[in-house]
């Protein structure tokens, strides 16, 4: 979903960017929106209940060679602030239902500055930046609000450099027709862990770096297919036995194509260390279906299932745990009016949390996106 923020996001800067008539770049383009949300537990989970949440989005994009700095060169802030409580609280999922769900904050969520070589077929880029915004995502499962579809729980169990907290990174991409690669050293804790609220950069002893890297074939509107990796060198507790460690590992394969204009699938299977993570292995897929009732519309329907290690389950305080919660949602985005759009979606979650004593979990929610 925030894959579908960022595509929303863009689509302002065009309409802003179109009220000069020619063809060049924009020197500054700004962007706002704010998303709005509810989502009721109607049955099942911890309780019954709404929770709102509220989400501002405002980025500025700087090209170098349109404001007469220097040729092929980018400049990117954004400032993100998030206020409300988490619905997973009444929920109980592992998962997270809303992709927006954080603690209350206004923070400079990325700054960073890219560098364009051989025409753009090579991308260097340094500064705070969202792991996520180009490792391990999908455009057509971006429509989803539920976050595992943004990014599986295998490599976000890790924390990463992704949502709500950014951190300090090197990032390269290649791309040669329709192959490229991506690499990336970031952080490896990203901000502040005692202090979440607000923007911090620190680089402690034991912080380590999470190193990624990410393969892939795709072409616009047609397919994708990737198979990334990642390593993390942090210093810290083994949340399954509690001892000390200082790497960790996983792997992903994603995927989604085009079967027609309107009609795409998507998969993604994703793997970590089963010694030294709560979840071993996680599987999503979906499909949506876009522009059939209203132009600019997208409807889909997706599950997503977070698989608890056996080391894990073998402690004794986690044996009576089940072994995998799946969640599915189906959801319909819709342009109301102009800088408006909705979204409405359903929730089922088998196995909150993997506590074997919470029933089922229903869930409704809706969404206001507003660009101005």
């Amino acid at each position: 979903m925030r894959k579908l923020l960022f595509m929303l996001i863009m689509g302002c800067c065009t309409t802003f960017a179109s009220a000069d008539e020619s063809s060049a770049p924009q020197a500054y383009v700004w962007a706002n929106m704010l998303t709005l949300e509810a989502i009721d537990n109607v049955q099942g989970g911890v309780a019954r209940g709404t929770k709102g949440l509220a989400n501002l989005d405002v980025t500025l994009t700087v090209d170098t060679g349109a404001a007469d700095w220097w040729s092929n060169g980018t400049w990117f802030m954004y400032v993100l602030g998030d206020y409300g409580s988490n619905p997973s609280a009444m929920s109980g999922d592992l998962q997270t239902l809303s992709n927006i769900a954080t603690d209350d904050t206004l923070k400079v969520y990325e700054f960073w500055y890219m560098h364009h070589f051989a025409d753009d077929a090579v991308q260097l880029l340094v500064g705070l930046h969202d792991y996520n915004s180009v490792f391990y995502s999908l455009d057509s499962a971006g429509l989803f609000t539920m976050a595992s579809f943004g990014i599986g729980p295998d490599t976000s169990q890790v924390t990463p450099s992704i949502f709500a907290t950014t951190s300090t990174a090197v990032q390269l991409t290649v791309k040669q027709d329709n192959f490229y690669v991506l690499l990336g050293a970031y952080d490896g804790v990203p901000g502040d862990p005692d202090n979440t609220r607000g923007t911090h950069i620190q680089f402690n002893k034991g912080d380590g770096v999470f190193k990624a890297a990410e393969l892939g074939l795709t072409e616009d509107k047609k397919y994708k297919f990737a198979v990334g990796g990642w390593q993390k060198t942090t210093e810290e507790d083994n949340v399954v036995d509690g001892q000390p460690i200082d790497e960790n590992s996983g792997y992903y394969i994603i995927g989604e194509k085009n079967l027609t204009e309107q009609l795409t699938v998507f998969f993604q299977y994703g793997r970590a260390d089963d010694a030294k993570n709560q979840l071993d292995e996680y599987w999503g897929g979906g499909v949506t279906l876009n522009n059939y009732w209203k132009e600019g519309d997208d409807a889909g329907v997706a599950c997503g299932r977070a698989h608890n290690g056996t080391p894990f389950l073998q402690q004794p305080e986690n044996s009576g745990l089940s072994e995998a919660e799946v969640v599915c949602e189906a959801t319909y985005f819709r342009p109301l009016v102009e800088h408006v759009n909705g979204q409405a979606s359903i929730y089922y979650v088998d196995h909150p949390s993997m506590m074997p004593e919470l029933d089922a979990a229903v869930a409704l929610g809706a969404r206001l996106y507003i660009e101005f």
